[in-house]
């Protein structure tokens, strides 16, 4: 069982890992060559202004008072530039969001793997193509650019990352950071001739990143005195920054301004997905070569509430600001931008644009050819299917066309041809960028299929009475389908070695070939359950099967829709009563009813958009020191040997160290509100209990329920440090519930007559391995496997939304630290989700001791039902629609494979939890007389 088990894992990380490989593959191609435009460029140099966090209503609605809230950048709407929103993509975080604006093309999900924050592949840039470009800001962002520019020629200054606090007093102290030191460095170059050479040259760009605004929307909320005063501060910075360069340059009118956000920040104060309070930024430019103010000549119901419907509106798409920034002053565009010149923006000649907007398709044409030249190279020529729509002679035709309008002075039209060679240029790059997706999504699809299979048949197999004692079928395949596996086996590779695919292809191609082999074993069962079946009702099998199917399908919606979580509950809710388990336990099935309608209640309060509240955490803690308190007097009521001194020493040490955990609790965000920081004892004190939180427990006894207390109050202590609000309340309300599920569960098999009732406190969970006589598997026990799948699934959505970035409070991990650490506070948050997880997991091992069910039969159950939501959720996998819901689709598809990962390392770290116990007292020695 051990090699299925090691083997079951690889083979559903593999499927895992696929996803990536077919929807997440890096869109980047190396080998292109630099296009500019050749005429002369209106701007010598270019200042960018990020301000990191900034809401695009925040920016340019007025204040309560009807005053703008940057008086500065409205005046220059208003009277010298242009201005718009920038549409970002999910996710919304600050790397994708910079190399977007500043490398002209949308990041993949690798990024991820280091955090938003280093290079996974390597690209082409604005710093890059520049002469030379200095940059203020961030140690997140600034160094990425730096590391993937050729040469030496582009400088960063940065604070250090202990800088980036969210408890700081004034996170707008950031900017000001950055303002001082763009001051210090022209005040330094007047006295340093090779820096004001650099300075004077041309195609040269200042980034000041303002980090203030995105630490303060954290910490504070957008809608915080904080934030809308930081607005204040970076407005007032980049007038003083816009002077002071003017004066530098001595008002020679060849300067620049791009003012912008990388992403915007929901109303509690996170970003990632995709609400348009996080994909709306705004987007300011004035100075050479950008045009002025126009008049509004439609109604614009946005510009409206803005107060801004006199002046056109230009919105763009957060890489279309690239290749603005390269026509501006004359740099060769990225090589792997993929945005669309905004030529409304630019004011010069009708040439100019003509020929920057023809520079613009001509760079993203050559990628398209790129492209298609590495498809082509690595497929079979009577295979290859090229990109239709733009052929060689559909290419030749638009560019002569082009040529010819820019000859003959219709340039508008030379623009509009220029568009269509961009988008059917962009529709192929997607088409040879997906070109495999099909073929790599049918070998997932008939891999999993045939592992479900084959794990039907080993259930059958080993675990019910549907093989008869009699058969004496080997269920060995015959030399041919040896033969015919083998043959195609050696055919798939060869036919990828000819294609030159990469190693991934091989596994996802082949993989199959031994899971349907080793299903092929097992098709003899097949035989055996037709016999079995020929005694059971048809209607009962329809029965079963119309069960199986809108049980899998009410978890599939609830991945979409978590009130089908509270539909879900309300019915377990009723089963005891349906099932007449109340006549024997009526005190068992009220607890179970009621504590099921609590927890159904968590599936319909908001997910997110809740303003911390610390006094229902605090309440919460006390209400769990209660129900520990008098889960303890019991078991001291009820002693025997199972409960000795030691360890009620061990529960009351948890219970302290649950109080104590309340107590850090509320004096961190006292402190944190008072501005004061995160206290260090404090900080030391819940790593500690967060350290200890799995070894705890080990040291009270193996005995059901006193083991199970100590797992409840360890995780509880933890759980209470990463509350915020009312989810404190979920793990003590679920913990409840799977307390009563044990002992509802004994009732049903007492019922069915499949168990003599037992004292459950007398449970010893390091005897469970000693059972050797373990009962076949029944229909009922596939309803218990399905109550663990909705259970883990109701732990996972039953407080937030894991498919959704921003469904997480940042203010979650402040008792553990609050300077911004993406992987620190990413598991953190992670241990949260997990820790119902958990105790669900160890609930189930209780269950499966008490039915006298082997732990591995029923946890194949589990795993067929998680493995065809799987294979769901891969079907609904789509690459079409809103990027939130493209996001959404993948997402799913990750969340129920990595849950069934979980659910086979869990269910390992439950049985460890449940069985294993550290004595630290001193053995006795016993002389003999």
């Amino acid at each position: 069982m051990l090699l299925f088990f090691i083997v079951g894992l690889i083979v559903h990380l593999i499927f895992f890992a696929s996803i990536f490989d077919i929807y997440f593959t890096s869109p980047l191609v190396h080998g292109m060559t630099p296009q500019k435009t050749l005429l002369p460029p209106p701007a010598k140099r270019l200042v960018l202004f990020v301000a990191d966090g900034l809401r695009a209503d925040t920016f340019f609605l007025l204040d309560e008072h009807g005053l703008p809230r940057a008086p500065y950048l409205r005046n220059i709407i208003q009277t010298k530039g242009s201005f718009g929103v920038s549409h970002t993509r999910v996710p919304t975080e600050s790397r994708p969001g910079h190399v977007a604006l500043i490398a002209g093309f949308y990041e993949d999900v690798s990024a991820v793997a280091k955090g938003w924050k280093e290079n996974p592949v390597e690209f082409d840039s604005v710093f890059n193509e520049s002469t030379y470009t200095w940059s203020w800001g961030s140690p997140d962002i600034l160094p990425m650019f730096a590391k993937g520019a050729s040469g030496d020629h582009v400088f960063t200054y940065c604070y250090l990352a202990e800088s980036e606090d969210f408890a700081s007093a004034d996170a707008a102290k950031l900017d000001t950071w950055v303002f001082d030191h763009v001051k210090l460095f022209f005040r330094s170059a007047k006295s340093n001739e090779t820096l004001l050479h650099k300075l004077h040259k041309d195609k040269v760009v200042f980034f000041l990143h303002l980090l203030g605004l995105d630490t303060n929307g954290h910490a504070h909320r957008p809608g915080s005195r904080e934030y809308k005063d930081n607005v204040k501060k970076v407005d007032e910075g980049v007038k003083e920054m816009v002077t002071l360069i003017e004066d530098f340059y001595e008002n020679d009118g060849k300067t620049a301004f791009i003012f912008t956000s990388d992403h915007g920040m929901t109303d509690w104060g996170s970003h990632g997905a995709g609400h348009p309070s996080e994909t709306l930024t705004p987007l300011v430019a004035w100075g050479a070569g950008v045009h002025h103010p126009r008049e509004n000549l439609l109604h614009d119901p946005v510009s409206t509430e803005w107060s801004l419907e006199r002046w056109k509106r230009l919105d763009v798409n957060q890489a279309d600001v690239a290749p603005l920034m390269s026509a501006l002053i004359g740099i060769s565009y990225p090589l792997n931008s993929v945005g669309i010149l905004p030529v409304e923006y630019i004011n010069s000649s009708n040439l100019f644009k003509a020929e920057s907007m023809l520079t613009n398709a001509l760079q993203i044409l050559e990628q398209f050819k790129v492209k298609m030249a590495q498809k082509k190279q690595t497929t079979l020529s009577f295979l290859f299917s090229p990109f239709s729509l733009l052929s060689e002679s559909k290419q030749l035709d638009i560019m002569r066309s082009i040529r010819s309008r820019i000859h003959g002075g219709n340039y508008k039209e030379a623009v509009d041809l220029c568009r269509t060679l961009i988008d059917l240029s962009l529709e192929g790059l997607t088409y040879y960028h997906t070109y495999d997706r099909f073929f790599l999504g049918i070998s997932v699809v008939i891999g999993f299929a045939g592992w479900i299979l084959y794990v039907i048949l080993i259930i059958i197999k080993t675990n019910t009475s549907v093989i008869q004692a009699s058969s004496n079928y080997n269920g060995t395949p015959s030399h041919l389908v040896r033969l015919g596996f083998g043959a195609l086996g050696l055919s798939t590779v060869l036919f990828l070695i000819i294609q030159s695919s990469p190693w991934s292809y091989y596994v996802y191609c082949l993989l199959p070939i031994p899971i349907w082999y080793a299903a092929s074993e097992e098709l003899w069962i097949y035989h055996q359950l037709r016999i079995y079946l020929m005694n059971v009702s048809p209607l009962g099998i329809l029965a079963f099967l119309i069960m199986v199917i809108i049980g899998v399908e009410i978890l599939v919606l609830s991945f979409f829709y978590r009130w089908v979580l509270t539909v879900g509950l309300v019915g377990f809710a009723l089963w005891p009563v349906l099932m007449n388990l109340w006549i024997q336990e009526k005190i068992t099935t009220m607890s179970w009813v009621l504590l099921c309608l609590l927890l159904a209640l968590f599936p319909l309060m908001p997910v997110v958009g809740r303003e911390p509240n610390i006094s229902l955490v605090t309440f919460a803690g006390l209400l769990a020191l209660l129900i520990s308190l008098a889960s303890l007097v019991w078991l001291w009521k009820k002693r025997n040997r199972a409960v000795e001194i030691r360890n009620v020493k061990v529960h009351i040490c948890q219970m302290i160290c649950l109080a104590i955990s309340i107590c850090v609790v509320s004096t961190t965000h006292s402190s944190l509100d008072a501005k004061q920081g995160l206290p260090l004892l404090n900080q030391i004190i819940s790593w500690s209990i967060l350290a200890f939180s799995l070894v705890v427990p080990l040291l009270s006894a193996t005995f059901l329920f006193q083991r199970l207390l100590s797992i409840f109050l360890s995780f509880m202590s933890s759980y209470v440090l990463l509350s915020t609000g009312y989810e404190a309340f979920f793990p003590l309300v679920l913990s409840c519930l799977m307390f009563v599920w044990i002992f509802i569960e004994q009732e049903s098999l007492v019922k069915n007559g499949l168990s003599l009732k037992q004292k459950l406190n007398c449970i010893d969970f390091s005897c469970s391995r000693d059972i050797t006589q373990f009962r076949q598997l029944n229909l009922d026990d596939t309803r218990r496997a399905f109550f663990l799948v909705f259970f883990i699934v109701t732990a996972f959505f039953g407080t937030g939304n894991i498919a959704s970035i921003n469904s997480f409070d940042p203010a979650s991990v402040y008792c553990f630290l609050t300077v911004f650490n993406p992987f620190v506070m990413g598991a953190l948050m992670m241990w949260k989700i997990l820790i119902p997880f958990i105790l669900v997991m160890c609930s189930f091992e209780t269950v499966q001791i008490s039915a006298q069910i082997s732990s591995k039969s029923l946890f194949l159950v589990v795993l067929v039902i998680s493995d065809i939501m799987s294979l769901h959720f891969f079907f609904l996998v789509k690459d079409y629609g809103s990027w939130l819901d493209i996001g959404a689709s993948i997402s799913h598809y990750v969340i129920v494979m990595s849950m069934t990962i979980f659910l086979m390392l869990l269910s390992g770290l439950a049985h460890w939890l449940t069985t294993k116990e550290i004595n630290l007292r001193r053995k006795k020695k016993h002389h003999d007389t």
